[in-house]
């Protein structure tokens, strides 16, 4: 046991009802944290160190079947030669890997999340105001942690690995120079490396964690700095050690490092420094969730991780370095003839310009060009397959990839090509919408316990709603047909159309709505107008108890009402009728106003 241990080091422990357990150190010997709960997970973490270590390695190193981290991270970054060319032979990449990586990332980080509150109750203004407020807090909150580059990072990292974290949220706090600790703000970050991961599961579906193990190393002045207040009072030497997930390298280096683990349970929190184990620092936070939200890239069933999008590029992408690199071997061997000859010990040269070369040499010398060799155009096909290799497996379009040629094609055309790229795109959004959701829900729990006064906005309620737009190729005159269908919302719409927050959009809307000169030129979009006489309608039944209905304004519920020309409304002629738009031109704005306060139509001036 640890506890025998510290004594047969010479360490005195005793034990005082007053303080509690404590202990006194003896020859500047580490301590740590001596609650029995922190010393008994600590050995938990022990035993499972084995496990721990094979995971680390299969998923750094590969496994056999699905490459490693290391792997992926060197052909995204252009390492991708496994060995060296003899006789100094050309060695090009074309770094398609790359290109995949940032399209599948692009697509779907293009705008980030946008994240609303619903209120509890839809008809209930009071609710509907809460639920307002739980969003501007939120969105606070999230601008604060910067949403969109996290975002933007852990799709690229889950691209690239197969996997993506995102660890928080957390309250962080901070102490002044009276040592008095405060609030500060809630945190949640994106995790560079997967490796530093180590998830705990609940069972073989791996849907569910008990909770997960961040390991790291930084430097021994960092550690001290950054856990100054889990080591006050705790009588612990920080010191460097070595690192035991690559113990060939060298054993020390230039700066001390140390090795940190935090475990975190749904209600627990463990501080461990070294690769011993030792336990520092223990907290029973009793919040019920762990912090950690983990989204497979492309999820393989049974497995407890997820598939890099360049998995299978691995192959094609290197095979098509080494025959690109063959190709421009074979041109320079066309380009540039081999001689031979006989007797030209005492061969001159003597070179003019544009690169001319004359020899001189004796009358029994010879000197004699090779006949050139070599056919490119097997090489080039046998290229191009290849090239279509890593399109094809990649499962993106060739219009997607540098130098492809789009011919024009309408935009529905477009969309039936790039159908494959958007379903691929569709599956794992659902799996970023969940983990927001989780992680909105962590940061109202901490901003409801942490921030005055925001229990009363909201009230144990957490739920949220996500939107993350994909849309590839959009059609605006599709999305506004299914509007004007009444088959979609207008939220639904303008999301689909690229206006990053409807409900401030609508607000502006309804804004320009009671302006009649901007109502005029509103009345041009006709799916707006549909709305523009549901809304009045609305108003006049609150005056006329429900005495309107839609075929006195003019049938909202069929076609759009027929405008009048430009030329007509122009002339200034009669008002229109019940149920017909507006003029649309201002002037016969005003004619119409005049008409309508009762008094006569009379033709503006030109």
């Amino acid at each position: 046991m640890v506890l025998k241990k510290d004594i047969d080091l010479g360490i005195k422990k005793c034990y005082n009802k007053s303080m509690g357990l404590f202990s006194y150190i003896k020859g500047g010997m580490s301590v740590g944290e001596t609650n029995p709960r922190a010393i008994e997970l600590a050995k938990e973490i022990t035993a499972l160190e084995g496990t721990i270590r094979l995971d680390w390695t299969r998923r750094v190193y590969g496994d056999g079947v699905y490459s490693g981290y290391q792997t992926l991270r060197d052909f995204y970054k252009g390492k991708q030669w496994s060995f060296k060319k003899e006789g100094g032979g050309t060695m090009r990449t074309y770094n398609y890997c790359f290109t995949v990586v940032e399209n599948m990332t692009a697509f779907l980080t293009n705008e980030p999340p946008q994240i609303s509150c619903p209120p509890r109750n839809v008809i209930d203004p009071v609710e509907r105001s809460l639920a307002e407020g739980r969003t501007k807090l939120l969105d606070a909150i999230h601008d604060d942690n910067a949403i969109s580059l996290v975002f933007q990072r852990a799709v690229r990292t889950g691209s690239i690995t197969g996997d993506a974290f995102i660890f928080g949220a957390i309250p962080t706090f901070k102490v002044n120079e009276a040592g008095e600790k405060s609030f500060d703000r809630i945190r949640y970050w994106n995790i560079e490396k997967p490796e530093h991961i180590q998830v705990l599961w609940k069972d073989e579906n791996f849907s569910e964690m008990d909770g997960f193990i961040k390991k790291y190393r930084i430097s021994v002045e960092s550690a001290k700095r950054l856990f100054k207040e889990e080591l006050k009072d705790k009588k612990f030497v920080v010191q460097a050690d070595y690192d035991a997930e690559n113990p060939s390298s060298t054993q020390t280096t230039e700066v001390p490092m140390i090795t940190i683990k935090e475990v975190w349970l749904e209600n627990e929190y463990l501080l461990m420094f070294n690769n011993d184990n030792k336990p520092v620092h223990y907290v029973k936070h009793d919040w019920g969730f762990v912090p950690l939200q983990y989204i497979p890239n492309i999820h393989i069933p049974g497995e407890p991780k997820g598939t890099s999008d360049i998995e299978h590029e691995l192959d094609p992408q290197q095979e098509y370095n080494e025959r690109a690199s063959d190709l421009a071997d074979i041109i320079k061997q066309i380009a540039q003839p081999t001689y031979w000859g006989k007797n030209i010990d005492n061969m001159t040269e003597i070179r003019s310009g544009q690169g001319a070369v004359i020899y001189s040499f004796g009358d029994d010398a010879e000197l004699n060009a090779m006949p050139a060799s070599g056919q490119t155009m097997p090489t080039e096909q046998y290229l191009n397959d290849r090239k279509n290799d890593i399109i094809a497996l990649s499962g993106l379009n060739q219009v997607l990839y540098p130098g492809s040629q789009v011919l024009q094609a309408t935009g529905r055309a477009l969309s039936v090509v790039m159908q494959g790229v958007n379903n691929k795109v569709s599956l794992r959004k659902e799996w970023w919408i969940r983990a927001f959701k989780e992680l909105n829900k962590s940061i109202l729990f901490h901003a409801e316990t942490h921030i005055p006064k925001a229990n009363l906005l909201i009230g144990g309620f957490y739920k949220t709603d996500v939107f993350i737009s994909s849309v590839l190729l959009r059609s605006v005159v599709d999305e506004i047909s299914k509007f004007q269908a009444k088959v979609q919302s207008l939220t639904t719409t303008q999301h689909n159309v690229g206006i990053s927050n409807p409900s401030e959009e609508q607000k502006l809307m309804k804004e320009e709505l009671q302006d009649e000169i901007l109502a005029t030129e509103i009345a041009k979009q006709p799916g707006l107008l549909h709305q523009i006489l549901a809304e009045r309608i609305a108003q006049m039944n609150q005056s006329t108890g429900g005495a309107v209905t839609a075929a006195g304004m003019g049938g909202i519920s069929g076609q759009p009402p027929q405008m009048q020309s430009e030329e007509a409304a122009a002339e200034g002629g009669a008002p229109p009728a019940a149920g017909v738009a507006s003029p649309i031109t201002p002037k016969g704005a005003i004619a119409g106003m005049a008409a309508r306060k009762g008094g006569v139509a009379v033709a503006p001036k030109k």
